[in-house]
């Protein structure tokens, strides 16, 4: 078994259609972990077996942008991204000319047909447009589940239905993250032969009945019947996920307008609203700083 600590990395887009696309296939292959099969050019196919099967919610992960002349816009077409609770919409004058600055998703184009706005008014994301960003975390089944509480979101995460963590393309074993309460290394962990455990991650100083040593000895135990259920019992891995544990390792992605990600600092980080779990406090940091640091770079 292999315990790691959470961790946040930017999904960013390319703003250009096929960039669009690369964004959705690379977030949407977050759930199987599939991400050895992007290619260069296998974005627009897999896109369509999302459309072809209504796999709409992975579409929200595409951020599109659009400027529209105001001599070129109707009444009606304004309007209708007006009324949609996925999209902003902000009307400018620049040296007397004005243009309404959209934002929305590529599953409020699908969904609503608006694919000619989508090839001729489609541009980079401008000062006056709303932003949205994309950050995928690595961190615990428990923190994940709070995370799907901010419904505004629009989320991909790992799949213990169809990620089987026998197999080889995880190693053969199952990782975990470690929690705020016990003192443990990331690196991986394993019995020797005189029944301690040992690895790169292992501390000398670990004595048993310790909550150190009472959390490593579940976590083996998981894994080794995670395993036997897997690999000899023949279980599907959906089958076999219900001994896990919420501190298993997952990766979610989250996507958001700005204003969005400043209210879930405000609850998760400043806890507005009460005291916030400290795993979930933890990561909340790491979000905050990640998109800070790469708004300061640009």
């Amino acid at each position: 078994m292999r315990l790691i600590e959470q961790s946040v990395k930017l999904v960013s887009q390319d703003e250009k259609l096929d960039g669009v696309y690369k964004q959705i296939e690379e977030i949407a292959r977050t759930c199987y972990k599939s991400e050895d099969k992007i290619k260069e050019d296998s974005a627009q196919s897999f896109i369509n077996r999302l459309i072809d099967s209504k796999h709409f919610a992975m579409l929200e992960h595409g951020t599109v942008y659009l400027k529209i002349p105001n001599e070129i816009a109707d009444g009606e077409m304004i309007e209708a991204y007006l009324n949609n609770p996925y999209s902003r919409v902000r009307d400018v004058i620049i040296e007397n000319k004005g243009y309404w600055y959209i934002t929305t998703n590529f599953r409020v184009i699908v969904e609503n047909g608006w694919y000619n706005d989508l090839f001729e008014y489609q541009c980079e994301p401008e000062e006056y447009h709303h932003k949205r960003v994309s950050v995928k975390c690595t961190t615990s089944i428990g923190v994940a589940r709070e995370l799907c509480r901010h419904r505004v979101f629009s989320f991909a995460q790992e799949s213990t239905r169809y990620c089987n963590y026998s197999k080889d393309k995880f190693g053969n074993e199952i990782t975990f993250i470690i929690p705020s309460w016990v003192k443990l290394n990331p690196g991986p962990y394993e019995y020797n032969s005189n029944g301690e455990f040992e690895g790169d991650g292992y501390i000398d100083d670990i004595i048993s009945n310790t909550p150190e040593s009472k959390l490593l000895w579940l976590l083996s135990e998981v894994e080794d019947t995670y395993k036997d259920l897997t690999e000899n019992k023949k279980l599907q891995a959906q089958e076999a996920r219900d001994i896990l544990p919420l501190c298993t390792k997952t990766e979610i992605v989250m996507t958001g307008f700005e204003d969005q990600w400043h209210d879930f600092f405000d609850v998760r980080l400043n806890e507005s609203t009460g005291k916030v779990h400290p795993d979930m406090k933890a990561l909340a940091k790491l979000i905050y700083d990640t998109i800070n640091d790469s708004n300061s770079n640009k």
